[in-house]
């Protein structure tokens, strides 16, 4: 398995991670809750009448015009599904919101674990997350996840995405803590290199268990 890379400093060279951040933050999807499974997203494209491989093509292809709220749910699967030649009725999208909503709520534990260990020795805690509103709102209607975080900031409600700057500072301005002390983990090097371009130490989040041991140990 892949190791988690570490933020460069000011000479290129990777850096040590440090226990001294005051903040840390934490994407969503693939970080605090595990990827959408490969039956979810079968089911889904079962649902849609859509052939798998072009499902999840099209599944990307608008989803951060979705994260962003430029997009309704309705009209991000009616999208979806023109695409594919396919008129998908209010019944048929309102599965497929339910389905992907749940399909991102496999949460791991050790990582939730560890954010509570944080919030322990007095570091600053936040989420920062290309999320669209269904999936948004039903997290928080189902679940107390986003209530262990000191700043919680979703790309639909400051309608900005990763790797843009303002989504990044409006999560550092809400964590209270200085880039250069606050560190940020993210499964996509895209948005590490975007939370770089702003002072932020980041890690490319591959291996969790590699994270936990150098962030830990």
């Amino acid at each position: 398995m892949r190791c988690a890379k570490f933020a460069r400093d000011g000479n290129g060279s990777w850096m040590a991670p440090v226990k001294n951040f005051d903040g840390y933050i934490f994407d969503y999807g693939g970080v605090l809750v595990h990827h959408q499974a490969e039956a979810d997203q079968a089911r889904m494209a079962g649902v849609a009448g859509i052939a798998t491989e072009l499902f999840l093509e099209l599944y990307w292809a608008k989803r951060l015009e979705y994260d962003r709220g430029d997009l309704s749910g309705p009209e991000y699967w009616a999208a979806l599904g023109l695409a594919a030649g396919k008129v998908l009725t209010p019944a048929v999208v309102e599965e497929l919101i339910e389905i992907d909503n749940t399909s991102w709520m496999n949460f791991d534990e050790p990582m939730w674990q560890w954010i509570e260990e944080l919030r322990a020795a007095g570091k600053r805690v936040g989420m920062l997350s290309n999320m669209p509103s269904d999936m948004g709102e039903a997290l928080k209607a189902r679940t107390d996840r986003m209530r262990r975080f000191h700043q919680v900031t979703l790309s639909y409600e400051v309608h900005s995405v990763k790797p843009e700057a303002a989504i990044y500072e409006h999560c550092l301005e809400g964590l209270g803590t200085e880039a250069a002390r606050t560190v940020f983990f993210d499964d996509r090097i895209v948005n590490v290199h975007g939370a770089e371009m702003l002072g932020i130490q980041a890690v490319e989040f591959l291996n969790r268990d590699k994270v936990l041991g150098l962030f830990r140990g």
